[in-house]
């Protein structure tokens, strides 16, 4: 049997679409982690950003470069890129074998057999099982692709398209299985996690969804990620809070917090409407992780004052602070930019921030008892690491401990010394 290799780049939602891949393709090819040492190498692409192109060219090219050498026999570019601009990557990547979009995942082995382009804008369930490629006792549950949403800064309805719902029954069968597999942690992704059911169901059904997976068996924690600033996510919060399953924890990335700047990004909310919910996540005692953006086109300094003061005033625990990217095709694009050296000043003025709201929110649970589950076991230092309930995989905090315990186990214990982002737990007996 021919080996076939994935790369997958960018989000966790690639990465559920690269498991898709790997499962369909294990039916008729040997499956290798390295790809230097596969026949066909699948290149799942992110197109979000210039640098995330920019990586994906670079990955592209290498595997040409092998290939034109005789170390591999196929190259296949799949995912956002291709969906984005096929015009040009067929243009600058003429020994590419294959091209497949976001949006064609079922089409992957007629792309490897056949060659060619495989780029269609309409949605589609790729309904077959998934090769799981995180760590065994967690996996990321895709419930919608797409977005309604037109912020000024996005490229992603013109990559993905509107909003399309999975089915409930789908989504359900499928955590089942994840469950069955080992994942005892599920965590919701989409474009936007409080749209999902809009379209096929008429309404907003997050919390039925979630009603139906806190009754599966042996499934420890569910973490809810990409939500939106709107009105539903009350009713979420209030029906988190009485949840068994449901970890404390909001993702909601809110961009700025100036209501010229939220206009401009055509969000949607008023600073006020996003305070009155940012109160609502810190008063239910939810870890509260968020994105912003510094730099949109035409921020003033009062603007950029606006934002730092919303994120001091909250306190907010996780921020993924990104500095604008003018991407070609999106609203903002011909707006007056920031020079990009008093972008650099803000991003590091808001990374100084971050730190040192990290450091009171860590003295602060000194002491404290906290639920945390076991990643890895660290054999140079002689730890094992891990995260709290209040941290997702790879984008926030660790936790970790001298203790003899198991990987993938959940625990409680105390924290008795901690850096920033890294905190001491003794194992609670």
């Amino acid at each position: 049997m021919k080996k076939v290799s994935i790369i997958s780049l960018g989000c966790p939602k690639n990465l559920v679409d690269s498991e898709r891949v790997l499962a369909n393709l294990s039916k008729d090819y040997k499956i290798t982690f390295d790809p230097d040492k596969a026949d066909i190498v699948v290149i799942n692409t992110c197109a979000f950003l210039n640098e995330s192109r920019q990586e994906g060219e670079y990955v592209i090219q290498e595997f040409l470069d092998k290939k034109k050498n005789g170390k591999i026999e196929k190259v296949v570019v799949l995912g956002c890129y291709p969906s984005l601009d096929i015009g040009y990557l067929k243009k600058k990547f003429k020994d590419v074998d294959a091209f497949v979009g976001t949006n064609n995942l079922k089409s992957i082995q007629d792309a490897i057999k056949k060659g060619g382009t495989f780029i269609d804008p309409l949605p589609e369930l790729a309904e077959f099982p998934r090769l799981q490629l995180t760590l065994p006792h967690y996996a990321y549950l895709k419930i919608a692709d797409g977005c309604n949403h037109r912020c000024a800064f996005c490229l992603i309805p013109k990559i993905k398209g509107n909003l399309h719902s999975f089915p409930m029954e789908f989504l359900v069968d499928e955590a089942k299985a994840l469950v069955k597999n080992g994942a005892r942690e599920l965590i919701l992704i989409a474009q936007d996690t409080t749209q999902y059911g809009m379209d096929v169901y008429g309404g907003i059904k997050t919390i039925e969804l979630l009603e139906q997976l806190e009754k599966i068996e042996d499934l420890k924690w569910i973490r809810i990620l990409y939500t939106y600033p709107v009105p539903y996510i009350k009713d979420l919060i209030k029906y988190m809070r009485s949840s068994k399953k449901i970890v404390p924890y909001i993702d909601m990335p809110i961009q700025h917090a100036s209501e010229r700047i939220l206009r401009l990004m055509k969000r949607g909310y008023s600073k006020k409407e996003l305070e009155d919910i940012a109160e609502i996540i810190k008063s239910n005692e939810l870890t509260f992780r968020t994105s912003v953006i510094v730099g949109f086109p035409t921020e003033t300094d009062n603007d950029f004052k606006e934002l730092k003061q919303l994120i001091k005033q909250y306190e907010i625990d996780h921020i993924g602070i990104f500095k604008y990217s003018n991407e070609r095709g999106v609203n903002s694009y011909k707006l007056s930019q920031v020079d990009g050296s008093l972008i650099d000043e803000r991003f590091e003025e808001l990374s100084s921030l971050k730190d040192e709201l990290a450091r009171k929110r860590t003295k602060q649970f000194l002491g404290k008892e906290i639920e945390f589950v076991i990643d890895y076991y660290d054999e140079e230092n002689k730890l094992y690491v891990g995260r709290s309930s209040m941290d997702a995989p790879e984008i926030d905090n660790i936790v970790y401990t001298k203790d003899s315990i198991q990987t993938g186990q959940f625990y409680k214990g105390v924290v008795k010394n901690g850096v920033d982002y890294e905190w001491e737990v003794e194992v609670k007996k």
